[in-house]
């Protein structure tokens, strides 16, 4: 990534603000043992048939209600329970209070920006910009493959129903006399009773340090989850087992026409971290750039998340 723009290594820490205190996020060991004991044990045992089942597999009960069940049912607008144990998978309950909210070896952001990467990643291919594809395939008629990253469902007009998405709105607050908020660039709201957004982001825990401290003020976004109409405001496939099987649908069909990669988040349906979007990314070009493999791109590939 580097070859294309220079990163900075950042690592990122999340809080989780509960009780009146900044909680770290993924949950340590010590606050579980402090709060419920040296000797706990999760309030799940089997396999779990929901995303309530699956988290209590991991912690018990009084954490679950006070980390996870409310961010989750804010996150989703709908009880836990409806939604796929797989979504889980997404975090983890530590033994030690490491803060990181992630372990890679690599780990970093552009030094200017994910704009200027972006501009640097694409160099001098061509651009169109507020240009709906869908309503304008004519005039685009692709040689050898067309790779189409919108949402899956919007490609085909919806015509076996539309898929269930969720977004965030974000709102800004600029405090000119105040330097800093929170302890770091990310705090989680899992209480229900505290406002409907999820999570607040203080931008300049971004910067270097040496940058940081010349600054006065901060800026403050607060997030909260909506379910958007418009394509463009989607962010997140919905984790539940009706809209898994209606994506479903939509990849065979997908993967019956010749010349057609999608992919992505909104194309494949499903949750990417950067570090396996970026990857995901990379397994497909090769694919593409191997021509006597070409035909293993073609259509929605279906396999397991870069794991990384």
């Amino acid at each position: 990534m580097n070859r294309i723009a220079p990163f900075r290594r950042f690592e990122a820490v999340v809080k989780s603000y509960v009780d009146g205190s900044y909680e770290n996020w993924p949950i340590a060991g010590s606050y579980i043992r402090r709060t419920v004991g040296q000797h706990w044990q999760p309030s799940f045992t089997g396999r779990p048939g929901n995303f309530e089942e699956a988290s209590l597999s991991k912690m018990p009960a009084p954490i679950y209600d006070k980390f996870v069940r409310g961010y989750t049912e804010k996150q989703w607008g709908v009880p836990a329970r409806e939604l796929s144990p797989d979504l889980a998978r997404r975090f983890d309950v530590r033994d030690d209070d490491d803060p990181r909210l992630m372990r890679q070896a690599f780990q970093g952001i552009p030094q200017k920006g994910y704009a200027h990467f972006v501009r640097a990643l694409l160099g001098t291919i061509p651009v169109l910009l507020n240009c709906d594809y869908n309503h304008n395939r004519s005039q685009f008629v692709a040689k050898k493959l067309t790779i189409f990253t919108g949402p899956i469902d919007e490609y085909f007009g919806h015509d076996l129903g539309r898929l269930k998405y969720r977004g965030q709105v974000r709102e800004h607050a600029y405090l000119p006399t105040t330097d800093w908020v929170q302890p770091c660039v990310q705090v989680n709201n899992p209480d229900p009773t505290s406002g409907p957004h999820i999570r607040t982001i203080e931008w300049k825990h971004f910067m270097p340090p040496e940058d940081a401290q010349k600054i006065r003020g901060t800026v403050l976004t607060r997030e909260t989850p909506v379910t958007p109409n418009d394509p463009n405001s989607y962010e997140y496939p919905f984790p539940d087992d009706t809209n898994g099987k209606l994506y479903r649908r939509y990849a065979d069909r997908a993967r019956d026409i010749q010349g057609l990669l999608i992919c992505g988040r909104l194309g494949e349906y499903r949750y990417y971290d950067m570090d396996q979007a970026i990857a995901r990314a990379q397994l497909l070009a090769r694919r593409i750039l191997d021509m006597e493999n070409v035909g293993a791109c073609v259509g929605v590939p279906q396999d397991s998340p870069v794991r990384l």
